[in-house]
């Protein structure tokens, strides 16, 4: 039976190993987000003459599918249970640490290659929050808690001291660990370590101490897969598609010329023709063509070109329907879709994103209670991290539900976040801003008229 490891010693070659394991798949997903997806399939001639057009025929689908839900999660405020002043500690941090930021591409990595990481660390008593890259970060979670690492390390390299680092992460204590970036010290062979498992050895008095859990919060998509993971069939088929028809279009493009009818291939004299240089192309030239022999050239076909076309497009409609992403993100003309299928697909977006948004929150939620206990140690109390509602709707729509909603009694604070989707931040400068001018309109109104009593004597 396998040992469970406890110290960072133990868990580095174990947590290593997994995250080289993991690498080969999270470059494929990435290369569909930025514009390096493998280059469309062809026969070996065509991979040798057309590699030009093989990158051409690429299209980043797969970061527009990425785009659609990410541009629908938003974070628009955290509160702290019942207390103002932790209310006001936990925007402080977010504002430092520029959360939106590094939420947002936290975000991204989960949508695009399934999982993504941030981690909480401090300077000077304050907390840092940073997100990381999975390529280089893996966590071992808690089963019933996937949104907590039970283990975690980070590798990274400085090139400028020939150096790799590594943290890991248990509970209670962090380490940190180095090996020479190239695994041989011979100048002309040497080559620099293409995994994060081997050659580790412990910087002596790296100890940081802390209370509980890693700070490394987990961030894992649906199915722990990216969201046009399971449809990389279409994205690669699309991409033939486009090839296809760059390859027609360039040899269309110029038209081939053929003789009709036999010609010698040797002189009276039995030497060899060169034709070549006999019919050489040339604006003026004027070719002399022997008796019954005829010039002809090849006739494009337009329609196979539309068929190309047609077929792409196809595609694409598939790839917007199994990933329930409006067809108008995806394609210029997709805006022609009927009126009750782009609001089904707009629905099947909100619905998607409802779900992200509920597990994200959990991950969001953690990440400032380990901030806000960076301040306070003692801090126990509920956080909680809002997104703005997903349904993108008018302002007019916006208002009108608000005006609704104060009708039903809900507080005007309420209002401003969850229906009119402005900020905490941006609520307590409005409020601000309201009282003040109320203050302004007190102080410039006349004062109120003295009504004298005439049957009372002066």
């Amino acid at each position: 039976m396998a040992v469970q490891p406890t110290t960072p010693e133990e868990w580095l070659p174990v947590l290593t190993s997994r995250l080289d394991h993991r690498r080969t798949r999270i470059a494929l997903l990435r290369s569909y987000t930025n514009g390096n997806a493998p280059l469309p399939e062809g026969g070996a001639n065509v991979r040798a003459a057309w590699e030009a057009f093989q990158k051409k025929a690429r299209t980043n689908l797969g970061s527009l599918v990425v785009d659609a839900l990410a541009e629908r999660l938003i974070c628009n405020g955290v509160t702290v249970g019942q207390s103002q002043n932790d209310d006001d500690t936990a925007r402080t941090i977010w504002r430092n640490n520029r959360m939106d930021v590094a939420v947002s591409d936290t975000i991204r990595d989960m949508l695009t290659v399934s999982i993504g990481y941030m981690v909480v660390g401090s300077y000077e008593g304050q907390p840092v929050v940073t997100s990381e890259l999975p390529e280089f970060m893996y966590a071992a979670t808690d089963p019933l808690r996937p949104w907590v690492a039970r283990a975690a390390v980070k590798v990274w390299r400085d090139i400028d001291v020939e150096k790799d680092y590594a943290y890991v992460w248990v509970p209670g204590l962090r380490q940190k660990f180095e090996r020479p970036t190239f695994q041989t010290p011979d100048p002309s062979t040497r080559t620099v370590w293409s995994s994060a498992a081997g050659g580790w050895t412990l910087v002596e008095g790296s100890d940081e101490r802390y209370k509980g859990a890693p700070p490394v919060v987990v961030f894992e998509n649906h199915d722990c897969m990216g969201e046009f993971e399971p449809h990389l069939d279409i994205l690669d088929r699309i991409n033939k598609d486009i090839l296809d028809r760059l390859v027609t279009t360039a040899m269309q493009a110029f038209r081939q010329r053929y003789l009709e009818g036999g010609l010698p291939p040797t002189d009276e004299n039995g030497n060899p023709i060169d034709y070549s240089s006999v019919f050489t192309p040339a604006p003026g030239a004027l070719w002399e063509l022997p008796e019954g022999v005829k010039l002809a050239e090849t006739q494009e076909s337009a329609q196979s070109i539309l068929a190309m076309l047609s077929t792409a497009k196809d595609d694409i409609r598939d790839l917007a329907a199994v990933t329930r992403t409006p067809i108008a993100m995806l394609v210029p003309d997709g805006q022609n879709q009927s009126a009750a299928g782009s609001e089904f697909a707009k629905e099947g977006l909100v619905m998607k994103a409802r779900d992200r948004i509920a597990r994200i929150v959990p991950s969001l939620n953690e990440v400032m209670s380990i901030a806000l206990r960076v301040v306070n140690p003692e801090f126990a109390d509920v956080v909680n991290v809002g997104f703005s509602d997903p349904t993108h709707v008018s302002f007019a729509e916006k208002y009108d539900a608000a005006v609704k909603a104060k009708s039903a009694d809900v507080p005007w604070r309420t209002r401003m976040i969850s229906i009119l989707g402005y900020s905490a931040d941006e609520v307590d400068t409005m409020q601000t801003e309201l009282e003040e001018e109320r203050l302004a309109l007190q102080l410039a109104a006349p004062p109120a008229p003295v009504t004298v009593d005439a049957t009372v004597a002066p």
